[in-house]
């Protein structure tokens, strides 16, 4: 062995793990057959729950095909760039007028055919697939490996929509999937531990009835704003103990509101991993979580600022945000980065469009953010 590969080999490993975070998820995977001590660091430390790679865009788009057979036509699943980069990725490589996202294909298991994206954590994606009104072919995906484990379908009929979460509970490592049905008031949960189903029930008030949506899940607890009788607040399902609680809204965002045409707010989950809330462009971050007098306004946006974006406030829906401002939005038809700084006007810098698809019938599209990982289940 020279002496240049006696240095690289013996690297302290905290110089090491820096090195090794910093590449993609597919050079990581062939380093884990360079030395037993090399898979170790990269298992046990360059990806894991506490230090995930780069968060990037999952998207799934399927076709409803009502010209000749009307059935839904195969999934394609790609993957959108990565966040942390400027404008999605560099323009040099993007040939087409109003593209700053260049896609890559996705290869899925054959048994994924009219999949779409229901939740991902932690780099883990569940798909499943809409039939007869109940959800079939559950599976939990890992678009950077390729992992790939069936769910067992939950034994539900579907006669409303239903809400459900997907989350991670630390203490005992298991994976859990949530079906929240509102006519019966149900609780459907699976845990990939014990790899089996049960049920409970919930209480009438603040229960979720949010239609066929994927709820926000930190800290633990899957999350969704209740508005039933008296004022609204944050309903939360933990995980671990599997019991409701509340948390409250910031006041300066419902103490001047009319009850019964309160405006819509929504949930959502910072890069950083702090809860938050936001309505018609106004962004709240809960800095300590549970603890009410840590909620912080971070901006407030228009979407009439943006240029060449054609929507209303309320025909958009945030994918990704950070503390500092850069936000994503989903539109009809794709998305829109900005950066937004307080009290300025957004600078939009990048979006991308769906094209495709539509000709043939009728398209939809999902999308989630996930973390490049090696976890599986």
């Amino acid at each position: 062995m020279s002496k240049e590969e006696e240095v690289a080999f013996d690297l302290p490993e905290d110089v090491l793990v820096k090195i090794l975070c910093r590449l993609p998820v597919k050079s990581l995977i062939r380093f884990t057959c360079v030395s037993k001590r090399w898979r170790s660091v990269i298992i046990s430390t360059c990806i894991s729950d506490e230090n995930p790679l780069r968060p990037r865009l999952l998207l799934c788009t399927y076709v409803l095909d009502y010209c000749s057979v009307f059935e839904w036509q195969p999934s394609r699943f790609e993957c959108l760039g990565d966040l942390d980069m400027p404008c999605f990725g560099d323009n040099s490589l993007v040939h087409r007028p109003g593209f700053v996202w260049e896609p890559s294909r996705l290869t899925v298991p054959p048994e994924v055919k009219s999949g779409s994206i229901m939740a991902s954590c932690n780099g883990l994606v569940v798909l499943g697939e809409l039939f007869h009104s109940s959800y079939t072919n559950l599976c939990v995906w890992n678009p950077s490996t390729g992992f790939f484990c069936k769910i067992p379908s939950p034994e539900f009929s579907m006669i409303v929509s239903v809400s459900w979460g997907f989350g991670h509970v630390m203490a005992t490592d298991d994976y859990k999937l949530v079906f929240f049905v509102p006519i019966y008031f149900t609780v459907h949960i699976f845990s990939t531990r014990d790899s089996s189903w049960k049920v409970i029930r919930g209480p009438n008030t603040s229960f979720p009835r949010c239609d066929g949506k994927a709820l926000v899940v930190s800290n633990g607890a899957i999350h969704w704003v209740s508005a039933g009788i008296g004022e609204p607040a944050i309903s939360a399902f933990d995980l671990a103990d599997e019991e409701f609680r509340q948390l409250p809204l910031p006041r300066a965002l419902i103490q001047n509101e009319d009850i019964m045409n309160a405006r819509p707010i929504g949930t959502h989950v910072l890069k950083e991993g702090c809860l938050s809330v936001w309505s018609h462009g106004e962004f709240w971050a809960m800095k300590e979580y549970a603890v009410p007098e840590s909620w912080v306004k971070l901006f407030q946006f228009s979407v009439l600022d943006l240029p060449d974006v054609s929507t209303l406030p309320y025909g958009c829906s945030p994918v990704f945000v950070t503390e500092g401002g850069t936000v994503v939005i989903r539109l009809a038809n794709g998305f829109v980065r900005f950066e937004c700084r307080r009290e300025e006007k957004p600078v939009c810098s990048g979006r991308y469009e769906i094209e495709g698809g539509a000709r043939k019938g009728y398209s939809q599209y999902d999308v989630t953010v996930y973390d490049e990982t090696l976890l599986s289940v």
